[in-house]
């Protein structure tokens, strides 16, 4: 990574995360994994339309649009804008708290949904590519009754990556 032009990091929203790639991979360029998001705004969109509805279903098609096509900014003011007091609601203290929760979210993250960006520069805009070479990883090295030393595994993985990336022939050197 050290001599990589850019290194990008997809990730979900967990705290702990964001502050490790604060303090390992400041420069890196950071963003939501997409999917995490639409999650989030489906639970928005549920809270205020109801779920399954067709209102519901509309409203998270035009706001996953506009996040998509670079205009985040736009969808973080419209969710902020659900929170506003002088706004007359009739909405259930829970879905009250869960806006208040969702919107705290994005706001959270509002550097970090740049997926038009993202696109253009060819970068990923979603984990799953990384998280299924991890659980494929889980089943190929952690079968029932398989136990590894840490250096054991270490040197197992060197193997997978080197076959994997078809350096096989640094194996016999």
């Amino acid at each position: 990574m050290g001599s990589a032009q850019v290194v990008y990091l997809v990730m979900d929203g967990a705290v702990w995360l964001w502050a490790l790639a604060q303090d390992h991979f400041q420069s890196a360029v950071k963003t939501l994994d997409f999917h995490h998001a639409q999650e989030h705004l489906q639970v928005v969109a549920e809270a205020l339309h109801g779920v399954g509805t067709e209102a519901a279903k509309a409203w998270l098609k035009a706001m996953l649009h506009q996040l998509r096509h670079g205009q985040e900014a736009r969808v973080v003011k419209k969710l902020e804008e659900l929170l506003n007091p002088a706004t007359p609601t009739s909405r259930t203290t829970q879905d009250q708290a869960t806006l208040t929760r969702e919107v705290s979210y994005f706001k959270d993250h509002e550097d970090h949904l740049h997926y038009r960006r993202m696109e253009k520069a060819g970068a990923p805009m979603g984990s799953g590519a990384v998280e299924s070479l991890g659980k494929q990883f889980q089943r190929r090295l952690r079968g029932c009754g398989q136990f590894w030393t840490r250096p054991g595994l270490t040197h197992l993985l060197q193997l997978c990556v080197l076959v994997k990336n078809k350096d096989d022939h640094l194996l016999w050197n």
